[in-house]
């Protein structure tokens, strides 16, 4: 049988090939040990049979005999009434029958002629002939002595009948009947012992079959029990592993069918859940992305209202210089916003984008703000994500800087360690309590809802979204404020 085939054999075929495997033998090793009482059974009955009957005739018949024809030849009766059968002398209770030799003659033949089984050529055979050849020239002296019975002057020849041929003749069947029966013993010795090591044989064949029937059976038992517990077991790891989160987890294929149905069947599921979560992931990214975006998009529109406010201020009151500068930068400002749709740009093109806006802000808030700018020359070709800085540095103006009383210093500082590039954007403002700091960290890690605390940290949420959507979880934001002392908040990002 072919690995295919094998394969295709369910667990009720199997069950069934090891009923089959078992019964059948032992099926069979009953029917021999039934076969062989029952042949033991029928020679025994078969002898009992004819020792009965041999017994029944070696008794009684040859007393019967010659005292129903000693009573013929002494003349005391009519063997004419034996044609009507036994005759009964005698009319009280005491009274003899005589039995018809004739009758008793043809019983004994058809008793050993018929009923008595034997097998030809035996010396039970030989026997058996000799007593049917003694039982014809029975007859024949028998019939004799009746025929002489109705004659006068026959007495004589009767008395050399009954002393020669009817005596001599039951004698010798007698003897014959002993015979048999001593043969019909042995043939009942021998069957016993044919039978004891005719038994002790099968008995020996029988052990050495169950014994390999056990072990076949055992094998195949313990090998189908594995066939249902080794892939269920399988299934079971797989199942964990898919609840764990390893979407990518398969159930294997074993040689049973129904286990296969179920691998299938887990197969499939997995499949479709690993698709709807990729597509539930993707939508969420969507809209992160879109809220994000539209976000991102609020920031701006107040800043340009607000730098056209100071535009038309300062156009107002001759600061046509100022006026340039501004719309300058304003320009550079939003040049960097759009970059051309990409989301990423070098940390150079992120350097000028901060730089333009605190140009700006510098011109409104000329006597409250002072900057400073320093980021390593070898990180500014590496790509990062866009305005990662802006909001961040738009939070320390306005909640830092312009709480404090005679302005303040927002330093930038940028540079790489351990295939990580690092950002901290630091003010010398008003800083934060504890309290608030810690309800601004959990907002920023996503454990807080970010409408928790207002609109004062809004831009930085932004931007700890953005960073965990496009960074993923090892790249972060921390922040350390001291009350009256000013905010550092440093930014991780994982190069990838």
């Amino acid at each position: 049988m072919s690995r295919k085939k094998i394969r295709r054999l369910t667990l009720k075929m199997r069950l069934s090939l090891l009923l089959f495997v078992i019964a059948i033998p032992l099926t069979g090793m009953v029917l021999e040990i039934l076969k062989m009482i029952q042949d033991y059974s029928d020679s025994y009955n078969g002898i009992m049979s004819n020792l009965k009957v041999a017994n029944e005739y070696n008794i009684t018949f040859k007393e019967d005999m010659e005292y129903s024809m000693y009573r013929v030849m002494i003349g005391l009766i009519d063997a004419s009434e034996f044609e009507n059968g036994d005759i009964l002398e005698g009319s009280t209770e005491y009274a003899t029958v005589l039995k018809n030799p004739v009758n008793m003659i043809n019983s004994a033949r058809y008793a050993f002629g018929s009923t008595v089984e034997r097998v030809h050529g035996t010396d039970s055979d030989i026997k058996i002939r000799g007593i049917l050849s003694c039982l014809d020239t029975l007859e024949t002296a028998v019939n004799r002595m009746i025929e002489n019975s109705a004659m006068p002057g026959t007495y004589d020849e009767n008395v050399s009948i009954w002393e020669n041929d009817i005596k001599g003749l039951c004698s010798m069947m007698q003897e014959y009947i002993t015979q048999y029966t001593y043969y019909e013993l042995a043939h009942m010795e021998e069957l016993q012992k044919e039978m004891e090591a005719r038994t002790k044989q099968n008995i020996e064949i029988f052990i050495a079959l169950l014994l390999g029937i056990l072990a076949l059976g055992f094998g195949l038992s313990t090998a189908i029990t594995k066939s249902v517990t080794t892939p269920i077991h399988s299934l079971q790891e797989t199942a964990e592993r898919l609840g764990r989160g390893e979407l990518d987890a398969q159930a294997k294929m074993y040689e049973l069918e129904e286990i296969n149905v179920l691998a299938r069947t887990f197969n499939k599921m997995s499949n479709e859940i690993a698709e709807l979560m990729e597509k539930t992931k993707q939508e969420q990214k969507n809209l992160h992305e879109a809220e994000l975006k539209l976000l991102q998009a609020q920031i701006n529109p107040h800043f340009l209202y607000n730098t056209l406010d100071s535009i038309v201020w300062m156009a107002e009151g001759g600061n046509s210089r100022q006026v340039v500068e501004m719309t300058t930068d304003l320009s550079d400002f939003f040049r960097t916003v759009l970059s051309g749709g990409n989301d990423y740009i070098t940390i150079a093109e992120e350097e000028g984008h901060i730089r333009s806006y605190l140009k700006i802000q510098k011109i409104r808030y000329e006597d409250i703000l002072d900057y400073d700018i320093d980021i390593d020359a070898s990180i500014k070709k590496q790509v990062i994500l866009k305005m990662i800085l802006q909001p961040i540095v738009e939070n320390a103006l306005y909640h830092g800087i312009k709480n404090k009383r005679g302005g303040g210093k927002i330093t930038i500082r940028g540079y790489a360690a351990d295939d990580e590039i690092f950002f901290e954007v630091e003010d010398n403002g008003t800083g934060m309590d504890e309290e608030t700091l810690d309800r601004l960290q959990k907002k920023l890690q996503g454990k807080e809802d970010r409408t928790s605390t207002g609109k004062s940290s809004f831009g930085m949420y932004n931007v700890a979204q953005r960073i965990r959507m496009y960074y993923g979880s090892r790249s972060n934001i921390t922040i350390t404020s001291k009350k009256g002392s000013g905010t550092c908040v440093s930014i991780c990002l994982k190069c990838v």
